[in-house]
């Protein structure tokens, strides 16, 4: 173990109610806690469940919910470069990932740490991999933690296991690197089956480039020219693959997993559609049968991650810049060809300096007029899909029903981060990042967090200026009303909202 530094995971077990006439999908029935494969704490999980919800149901907003709140910032040393996701065993064993974003200058390779919540220094902490010593590409990764009690960390092509009390490492599997050099190959986070089964995808930096982090997906000379993504499949337990299958082609989002009618199925956002596998046992198998077609129209891009929303798989297209509004799209598990879609920002303005700073940044260096580093984020029990576009500045949440998708509300939040879902469902608040002023999105230096009440977006809470945090992570939800906020730079600080007056 080396010096110091921290770890940053989303994820948790949930309680969600079972909602008349829609699948269970991984959300667990009343009254109980249904989340396996994860440790039964709040935030197990990168997006919570292997669904990608990014509910967290055990999480509670810490002010008043009609708003009059006031937010206090504790900050830690600089210690935590490009923190990522954070994870709990308890409320006082916490554990955070980062240094995978190296486009950062302090980012020299993925770390992992337990961290005090209290005063936020390490009590331990693993520099995995050095990536300024050995050229590798540093793309972030992610960890998490099984219900074996176990931490489990991918980085680069390398997945390892470690002891959450000691952090010794018990075990590291190198992973295939399919067609591409090793250090040109990034296990962009994984996901796990409710037998504990991981299942990781593979994306990579074009041969001979040297750009590091997310910046090699758009500036290297020829960021296409790579080999398809590789999808394995991993025993927790021996550290050994079970199978592999290469996917049709480079695929950037990561690994969802979700359940209809008793099976499960790995889904993947590839080029303009999205496909899936049945996955048995490790055992991947491609369902030809269950086809959406194109999802995308001329001058879109591939989206991230896609969610599991019971019967449904829902996303957001343009995960890199795009010259055509992006859509929000629902397919259902049962049925592809039973498909929703809607542009909930398509004709809003573009603020004059964000246009300027995106004018080459689509396809073909033309004109971006849409862009978002994440995907959408979900809530079972009231049908609605927060979804986000960076270039207009917008969130809003759309209402999936039997007749299709309708937005509920739209404002004024530009962000490149998820957006976490917490609170009972009679007060669910949703907690997202917000680029202030005229800062161009993706080069910002600071960021706000806001707090709204997801039924209607009203604005509840928000914090002082932060300097900027990772594009695409989240601001991560901790016990008693806390939220953890990891800043690209390396501090990480923890946000308490409180009602106004009452320090």
């Amino acid at each position: 173990m080396a010096r110091p530094m921290a770890l940053s995971v989303l994820a948790g077990a949930v309680v969600l109610a079972a909602i008349a006439g829609c699948g269970d999908s991984n959300s667990g029935k009343t009254g109980t806690v249904a989340n396996r494969p994860w440790y039964p704490s709040l935030a197990a999980f990168e997006h919570h469940d292997s669904g990608r919800s990014h509910l967290f149901a055990q999480a509670v907003f810490g002010g008043q919910f009609a708003g009059n709140n006031t937010v206090t910032t504790v900050q830690s040393d600089g210690i935590y470069p490009s923190g990522w996701n954070i994870t709990y065993l308890s409320p006082d064993q916490a554990f955070l990932y980062g240094g995978g974003s190296g486009n950062d200058p302090s980012s020299i390779g993925a770390y992992v740490a337990r961290f005090n919540p209290d005063t936020l220094q390490p009590i331990w902490y693993d520099q995995l991999i050095n990536t300024a010593d050995n050229g590798e590409w540093d793309y972030p990764g992610a960890h998490a933690l099984l219900d074996n009690g176990k931490l489990y960390v991918i980085y680069g092509y390398r997945l390892s296991k470690i002891d959450p009390a000691t952090g010794h490492v018990l075990a590291t599997l190198a992973l295939p690197s399919g067609g591409a050099a090793p250090g040109d190959t990034a296990y962009n986070g994984f996901d796990a089956t409710r037998d504990g089964t991981i299942v990781a995808k593979a994306f990579y930096r074009q041969a001979g480039c040297s750009v590091q982090g997310p910046n090699a997906m758009t500036e290297c000379p020829d960021p296409s020219d790579v080999p398809n993504s590789v999808v394995v499949t991993v025993d927790p337990d021996t550290m050994k693959v079970i199978d592999q299958t290469t996917l049709p082609a480079d695929v950037i989002g990561r690994v969802t997993i979700g359940e209809y009618n008793g099976r499960e199925y790995v889904y993947f956002f590839v080029v303009d559609t999205c496909i899936r596998y049945e996955i048995n046992k490790g055992r991947l198998t491609l369902d030809s049968k269950w086809n959406p077609g194109p999802l995308l129209v001329s001058g879109q891009t591939a989206g991230w991650a896609l969610v599991v929303l019971h019967d449904w798989v829902a996303g957001q297209c343009n995960g890199l810049p795009a010259s055509t509004p992006l859509s929000v799209f629902a397919v259902n598990q049962g049925d592809a060809s039973e498909q929703f879609m809607i542009q909930p920002f398509a004709g809003d303005p573009i603020p004059p300096l964000v246009k300027a700073a995106f004018s080459k940044q689509a396809p073909g260096g033309t004109q971006a007029v849409s862009w978002n580093a994440a995907t959408v984020s979900v809530d079972p029990q009231s049908n609605l899909i927060y979804a986000m576009d960076a270039l207009p500045g917008e969130i809003a949440a759309v209402h999936l029903s039997s007749s299709g998708l309708q937005t509920a509300w739209k404002v004024a939040q530009t962000t490149t981060e998820f957006i976490a879902i917490i609170g009972p469902p009679d007060q669910r608040v949703i907690i997202g990042s917000n680029i202030p002023g005229a800062e161009i999105p993706g080069i910002n230096t600071e960021d706000e967090v806001v707090w709204r009440n997801a039924a209607t977006g009203q604005e509840i809470a928000r914090s002082a200026r932060l300097p900027a945090m990772t594009s695409g992570t989240m601001v991560q939800p901790y016990y008693f009303g806390d939220m953890f906020y990891p800043d690209a730079a390396g501090s990480l600080y923890k946000l308490q909202p409180a009602p106004a007056g009452s320090e």
